[in-house]
Parts: C-alpha cells; sequence; structure tokens
C-alpha cells in the first residue's frame, strides 16, 4: 500500500513539472478578429498605446483573459489587449462588397443602413404613411430625412472619441 501511495504522488509530481515545463501558449486557444480596425493595447486600458491594429480574420493567441479582456499574442510577436468580444472562434468569412456583409468594413454607414432592420423590411413606405395620418408636419419628416442621411467616416468618429476622452465600450462599432 505505501508504495502505491508512493507511486501516485510521483506521477503528481511529474505531472506538475510537465505542466510547468511545457509553455503556455501550447494551450492557448487562437481567436480571429470579428471586423477590421480592431486596436490591441499595450496595457488594459482601450486609452492605451495601440501595439497592433487586427484586419477581418486576422488569428491572435490568447495568453490570458481578465473580464472582458483577453491578453493576446500577434502574428508580429508583439502581445498587448484587446476585448474579447472583438474576437471569433472561428475565422470570419471574407467580406463581399454586396449586401449586408459589405456594412461591417471600412466604408461609412449612413444611419438610415444602421437603423434595426427598418429599411431592410420596406417599412419605410409605411412609415411615411403613419406620418401622413398622424398630420406630422413635412418640415419634422424633412428633419428625419435628414439624420437618416447623416453619415460619418470611421476615421472621423476616432477623431472625435480621442477629442473627448471617449473609449471602448462593451459593444457596437470602433
Amino acid at each position: 500500500m505505501p508504495d502505491r501511495i508512493a507511486r501516485v504522488i510521483l506521477g503528481v509530481v511529474l505531472l506538475t513539472m510537465a505542466a510547468w515545463m511545457f509553455p503556455s501558449s501550447n494551450w492557448a486557444a487562437t481567436l480571429y478578429a470579428k471586423q477590421d480596425d480592431v486596436k490591441v493595447t499595450a496595457e488594459k486600458s482601450p486609452a492605451s498605446t495601440v501595439v497592433a491594429t487586427l484586419a477581418l480574420g486576422d488569428a491572435v493567441t490568447v495568453l490570458s483573459e481578465e473580464g472582458r479582456l483577453a491578453k493576446v499574442k500577434v502574428p508580429n510577436g508583439k502581445t498587448g489587449w484587446v476585448f474579447k468580444f472583438r474576437l471569433a472562434e472561428e475565422k470570419p468569412a471574407a467580406r463581399s462588397s454586396s449586401g449586408l456583409s459589405g456594412l461591417a468594413g471600412k466604408r461609412t454607414i449612413a444611419a438610415r443602413e444602421s437603423r434595426t432592420g427598418g429599411s431592410i423590411r420596406g417599412l419605410k413606405e409605411s412609415t411615411e404613411q403613419y406620418a401622413k395620418d398622424k398630420q406630422i408636419k413635412q418640415e419634422h419628416r424633412d428633419a428625419v430625412d435628414r439624420m437618416e442621411a447623416f453619415s460619418i467616416a470611421p476615421d472621423e468618429f476616432l477623431q472625435f472619441k480621442k477629442a473627448g476622452n471617449l473609449v471602448e465600450f462593451s459593444g457596437g462599432a470602433q
């Protein structure tokens, strides 16, 4: 019986030593950027220096996770932090230039395109009819149309964020 206990203890010690000897990256997960312009920052703060910018489908190795953030190693060997919701377990398909998948890239997106599918489902005519039925003034309908037509380029949005010291949050566009 004492030999059996000694063998079990020895086995546990050997397994523990083997786990320490192998780099943790052997067990690290490979994840992929869900979109273009995913920022990898030097520190856990999104306001930290950007060490890498990922394109749609770029692979990273996850070294550790802390809350909503993952410490990753990018292909050039640099390490940094990225929001986990910006990463996917499966490599995203290449973006096509037409259809809804085209909205996820570097293009500007008008407010009318980003609504919760209203124009996609064909609600525009029904909303116009509703406005007429409720006798909503034309000047107000025109104001809504101007708001829907408004768009902003991603680089302008980033400048706005920097000027106001705004940083990442739990969802949405960068």
